[in-house]
């Protein structure tokens, strides 16, 4: 499946034994995108030796992370922290809390090293690294608590996506150009970025457009829809959960739609995208999703699905989320009552991992390898 593709927007920790060491120059990932998480198994011991051959594999352009509560703060512990690029702080492992005096001395003694927050899963462990002394060194973030909003959207932002909905529920109910030019013309901003994004290469127009008229005329109102949900997301919060919303959002929605191309339905593959776009549409506005939706007056057969995980689409999109979680028996179980190939369920939602983060790296919401 060329995983290896998900490197240009992302970075990937791989764990590897002390012996494995001589192997890694062999591999020849990308070495900007990729990370040694260093492993001692049962019976391996840290040594001068090993500090010489990380010194060695660093000159080579390689980079590495361990985990401090793994090894402590012994002397031979400290020279290994000084070669490192990261240290990771696992939430899910049991011995975490023997980190935490830790937090305080590491980042002043080591400066030059970045933290990565993995597995978590509560307010109160992403407030730990975001309210913790030199909390600017946690610099990677993961868990199932990301993609969950966790601020209440301020009232410039609200207004913005409000706008948003209005426009998108003029597109649903096929109003007047007029009507919904007149939206655009209330929010400079948001007139700007329509735009920006028609006259960009992206869309391959002859000439460059400067109403809301020709711009819907020659991009068309599904394009000008979709253009829309991916605008609903964009914010300025700082807390990384609206990237992480949209950027779900997004493999949720190309998955779907995929799938429906497969089955040969392109209507029904339109809807099903809109499905997968609007899924998280109620954690983006912390509101239910009964009421983030009602603007928009989507078709039954989306709503059925969102609201009340039945019809039509309820399998596709149970199917999408069975692959966010890894769920193997929900993926076979759901993939041969859909009759989809689980060769073809995966081939299609890597497709869709990379297309979301092309489609990020694209936009106005960046994705960049060194800053998110």
């Amino acid at each position: 499946m060329n995983i290896f593709r998900l490197l240009t927007f992302r970075r990937a920790f791989i764990h590897v034994s002390l012996a494995s060491l001589d192997d890694l120059p062999s591999l020849e990932l990308p070495s900007d995108s990729t990370i040694y998480m260093l492993d001692l198994l049962e019976g391996e011991q840290l040594t001068e030796d090993l500090i010489t051959q990380l010194d060695g594999l660093r000159g080579a352009g390689l980079r590495f992370a361990v985990e401090p509560a793994r090894y402590g703060s012994s002397p031979t512990a400290l020279a290994l922290y000084q070669r490192l690029d990261y240290l990771v702080l696992d939430f899910a492992a049991p011995n975490t809390r023997a980190l935490f005096p830790l937090l305080e001395q590491l980042p002043q003694r080591y400066p030059q090293l970045r933290w990565l927050a993995r597995n978590i899963n509560t307010a109160e462990e992403l407030a730990l690294c975001r309210h913790a002394k030199n909390n600017d060194r946690f610099a990677l973030f993961h868990g199932s608590y990301l993609s969950v909003a966790q601020q209440k959207v301020s009232q410039k932002e609200g207004a913005n996506q409000g706008r948003v909905l209005e426009i998108m529920r003029l597109l649903r109910a096929n109003a007047p150009t007029a009507e919904v030019e007149a939206q655009f013309k209330l929010d400079s901003v948001l007139l700007f970025k329509l735009l920006r994004f028609v006259n960009s290469p992206v869309n391959g127009l002859s000439r460059k457009i400067q109403t809301i008229e020709d711009g819907l005329m020659l991009l068309g109102r599904n394009a000008l829809f979709k253009w829309l949900s991916l605008l609903l997301f964009t914010s300025e919060s700082d807390s990384g959960a609206t990237l992480s919303l949209l950027e779900k959002s997004l493999i949720r929605a190309h998955f779907m739609e995929e799938l429906g191309i497969v089955r040969g339905n392109k209507l029904e593959a339109e809807h099903l995208f809109l499905t997968g776009m609007f899924s998280l549409l109620g954690d983006l506005l912390n509101m239910p999703l009964s009421e983030a939706l009602e603007p928009l007056d989507l078709p039954f057969m989306i709503s059925d699905a969102l609201l009340h995980d039945k019809g039509l689409f309820a399998a596709p999109l149970q199917l999408a989320k069975a692959c966010e979680q890894d769920d193997s028996d929900s993926i076979t179980r759901l993939a041969a009552s859909m009759e989809v190939d689980i060769g073809q369920v995966n081939s299609v939602y890597m497709e869709a991992v990379v297309w979301a983060q092309e489609v990020l790296s694209e936009s106005e919401v960046q994705s960049n390898v060194d800053s998110v």
